[in-house]
């Protein structure tokens, strides 16, 4: 079997952060071109959220049963067709409604493009591959929030999602022609029974537990505040395509978090690597706070914290998603998706409650959320290193 292509499963992973990194710097526009809340226009990304984390749920034991290949060929599929309706939709509702067949296709690529990976090498070659896989795919959400700030400026926010019809199609093609089937031995059972057996099983191992938790709470930061920092930019006089310039360059700290993490994790090990970067993220946090609390708010100073969050998260992100992955010896299309919907679902969830209890018109509310999860993946990276030193 030849290796996958690694700028091909790069591009698979990439689509569901591009639905969400496309649509975001657009979240002020759609609020007042559709007359919603800002609960409402939160939904266009919690729902979508939401139903990426629980797709993949399925996703993951269904790819373990008829193959990884089907499963991204009809995710792409999926959310082609959704993008291109909701370009049209003129309503918050029915705009929310699509936004879940969209996160549904998204669900398929997101868990099964890890799958690939996993399949394809070994637990540490697998840990640097995610890294440099991850360092990569990053690069095309750096676009779209450059690009989705600018079309939803000039050419209205129904053109974002044009763009992730165009995105998904190019991706669909891609797929059909180059991947080659990855899983060696499908399963013959995927009854719901034996899925929810088999969620039981995972979650009574401790380590993928700890490393869900890990990468849950860490990656759930930054999908929170694509919701609510368009808020805070807006506030510091940036425009919509001018957030998504400013924003991007968190995307950029994350592309150097990994290319040191690819260099040095097979040397340190994936668990102090989580440790390292669980750490460098809570003290960013803390000095954003402070920044905030003396007065000092300036696009550039903010700009700056974020990437170093992005920075510190790319130390942990792609450590934490095969530690948790490899942690399971069998399902692992079933480890897979639950790990996903956990780091999704930390994200969609997290960012709601911010929104609900006041984080878009104040921003020390978002930022205690934020240090509340960076905390809570301090504490699991700690115990997943005791784990291992046992």
């Amino acid at each position: 079997m030849n290796k996958p292509n690694i700028l091909l499963i790069s591009v698979l992973i990439a689509m569901p952060i591009m639905g969400m990194t496309m649509i975001s710097p657009s979240l002020p526009l759609i609020k007042g071109d559709l007359n919603s809340s800002f609960s409402d226009t939160q939904m266009v990304l919690s729902i979508y959220f939401l139903f990426l984390a629980l797709g993949q749920l399925f996703a993951g034991p269904l790819s373990d049963r008829f193959g990884r290949k089907p499963l991204v060929i009809y995710g792409s599929l999926i959310f082609s067709i959704s993008s291109l309706a909701c370009s049209f939709s003129n309503d918050i509702t029915i705009l929310i409604f699509l936004r879940t067949i969209q996160g549904i296709g998204a669900a398929a690529c997101f868990a099964v493009g890890r799958n690939i990976i996993s399949d394809s090498f070994n637990r540490s070659e697998a840990a640097s591959k995610m890294s440099t896989v991850t360092a990569y795919m990053v690069v095309l959400p750096i676009l779209c929030f450059i690009f989705g700030g600018m079309f939803a400026e000039y050419f209205g926010w129904h053109s974002n999602f044009i763009a992730l019809f165009l995105i998904g199609v190019i991706i669909f093609l891609l797929l059909r022609i180059n991947l080659e089937e990855t899983l060696k031995v499908t399963s013959t059972d995927i009854s719901i029974l034996k899925t929810l057996r088999n969620y039981k099983l995972i979650f009574e191992n401790k380590w993928f537990v700890s490393f869900s938790i890990i990468g849950g709470m860490q990656t759930g930061m930054y999908y929170s505040m694509n919701g609510f920092m368009p808020y805070e930019y807006l506030r510091l006089g940036a425009s919509a395509s001018e957030f998504g310039l400013w924003f991007s360059l968190t995307s950029v700290g994350y592309i150097f978090g990994n290319l040191i993490n690819s260099k040095y994790t097979i040397k340190i090990g994936l668990e102090k690597m989580c440790l390292y970067g669980t750490i460098l993220s809570l003290v960013f946090i803390l000095s954003l706070i402070i920044l905030n609390l003396i007065g000092i708010n300036s696009l550039f100073f903010l700009t700056f914290i974020c990437v170093l969050i992005g920075f510190s998260h790319g130390f942990v992100v792609a450590n934490a998603m095969i530690g948790a992955i490899n942690s399971v010896d069998k399902n692992q299309g079933a480890s897979s998706g639950l790990m996903g919907a956990l780091q999704v679902g930390f994200g969609g969830l997290a960012g709601f409650l911010i929104i609900y209890f006041g984080g878009a018109n104040t921003f020390i509310i978002s930022l205690i959320g934020i240090l509340i999860m960076s905390t809570i993946s301090i504490f699991s990276s700690i115990i997943a290193n005791k784990m291992k030193s046992v």
